[in-house]
C-alpha cells in the first residue's frame, strides 16, 4: 500500500457525523501558515451544480473542480474555509488508483491536502487518518468498519462540536503533528 504522506484522511461512521466540519477546521488552521488542498471523494454519482467543473473523467470516475463558495455542498464549505483548490471526485473503488493519478498532476508535491473519503484507505495508506464517530453508527458499514482499524484517531461527534478549536494540526516536512487538549486520546502513533 502506497504512503502518502501528505495526505490528512478524514473518514466517518455514516452521513451527517462531522467529517466536513471538522475537514473545515483543520483546513482553516492549515491556510493560515500556506496552501492546502481539499478533496471529497464519495462513491454516489449526483448532478453537479454549473459552479463545478470538471477536471477528469474516465470510466467509472469524474473529477470536478468546486468553485462555488457560497452553498452548502460539503466541497463549497471546504473552499470558503480557505483550501486554495477543492477536488470533488465521484468514483467506484476501483477507480482510486486512476484518480490518484490524475490528482497527482493537479496538487503542488507535498502539499497538505485534506481529504474526506470512506474508502480512499483501502487503497493508500494517508499520513494521518482521522475516523469521526457519529452519535448513531452503522456498525454494518464496510468501510466504517475497516477505518476504525486504520485510523490513527477517532474522535466522536459530540467532542466535534463542543471542542473544535482543542484539535491542532501541522504538517512540515512530510509530517503531520497534532494536539489534542480533550478527552480523545490517538490510538496510535502517527
Amino acid at each position: 500500500m502506497e504512503l502518502l504522506n501528505n495526505i490528512l484522511l478524514i473518514s466517518g461512521s455514516g452521513r451527517n457525523c462531522g467529517k466536513t466540519t471538522f475537514a473545515c477546521n483543520v483546513i482553516r488552521q492549515l491556510s493560515l501558515n500556506g496552501k492546502v488542498y481539499a478533496l471529497k471523494i464519495t462513491p454516489h454519482f449526483h448532478p453537479t451544480g454549473s459552479r463545478q467543473q470538471i477536471v477528469a473523467e474516465g470510466r467509472g470516475f469524474k473529477i470536478y473542480e468546486e468553485t462555488e463558495i457560497s452553498s452548502n455542498k460539503d466541497s463549497s464549505r471546504m473552499l470558503a474555509s480557505g483550501a486554495e483548490r477543492v477536488y470533488f471526485v465521484e468514483c467506484t473503488d476501483a477507480g482510486l488508483p486512476e484518480v490518484y493519478e490524475h490528482l497527482k498532476r493537479m496538487i503542488p508535491e507535498n502539499c497538505p491536502v485534506v481529504c474526506e473519503s470512506g474508502s480512499f484507505a483501502s487503497v493508500y495508506q494517508p499520513g494521518l487518518h482521522i475516523l469521526v464517530k457519529g452519535y448513531h453508527t452503522d456498525e454494518s458499514k464496510p468501510s466504517f468498519v475497516a477505518n476504525l482499524t486504520r485510523a490513527d484517531i477517532i474522535v466522536t461527534q459530540s467532542n466535534i462540536f463542543k471542542n473544535n478549536s482543542n484539535y491542532q494540526f501541522d504538517y512540515s516536512y512530510f509530517t503531520w503533528t497534532f494536539n489534542i487538549t480533550n478527552h480523545d486520546q490517538p490510538r496510535k502513533s502517527a
